[in-house]
């Protein structure tokens, strides 16, 4: 779950932090209110393709900043920890920043990463809809997940994968032996 979105010179937000509050979070408000250009930075976030035109006038870099609750997603802490990034309490921390040269450089808890890798982990954790379009629903892992998330099952989900992972390492152990 998103707690934290950190906003630092996207367009013409200079700075912004909003805290977020577990369940559903909507953005309204008047036409120009900037609700586009914090999704934008959302985007951004999760590894869209960034350009410089983010970048506010007369900044060097634009930044953007997430900070995830996810004691309720064994599996992205699985994929974390697959990609080798730590996660300590639970917590973690997505960060994007875009120079006004174009240039990207993105990072999980500290982790350098690929906007791919912030994408593919990003898909897993928020899910953002407009008016008339849905992200990530029809996806069974998605699915599944928010299954898994509602029934409450975070530590049984944990335990069947490492069974699994367990059994297809056994079953590859037996298919060199009998070859």
């Amino acid at each position: 779950m998103l707690t934290e979105l950190r906003i630092r010179n996207v367009a013409i937000i200079e700075s912004v932090a909003l805290p977020l509050e577990p369940g559903f979070n909507v953005l309204t408000g008047e036409t120009g209110a900037g609700k586009s250009i914090i999704v934008e930075a959302l985007g951004l976030l999760f590894g869209e393709r960034a350009s410089s035109d983010v970048v506010r006038t007369g900044a060097d870099r634009a930044t953007v900043e997430g900070v995830f609750d996810v004691q309720q997603h064994p599996r992205v802490v699985a994929l974390l920890d697959e990609r080798g990034i730590e996660v300590e309490g639970g917590v973690v921390v997505f960060k994007r920043e875009v120079s006004s040269a174009a240039r990207s450089r993105a990072w999980i808890n500290g982790t350098v990463v690929t906007s791919a890798v912030l994408a593919e982990v990003g898909a897993r954790l928020v899910n953002i809809h407009g008016q008339h379009e849905s992200r990530g629903l029809l996806e069974p892992d998605a699915q599944r997940d928010i299954l898994d998330a509602y029934a409450g099952a975070g530590s049984a989900v944990l335990r069947v994968a490492r069974a699994w992972e367990l059994l297809t390492g056994v079953r590859a152990g037996i298919a060199t032996l009998v070859a």
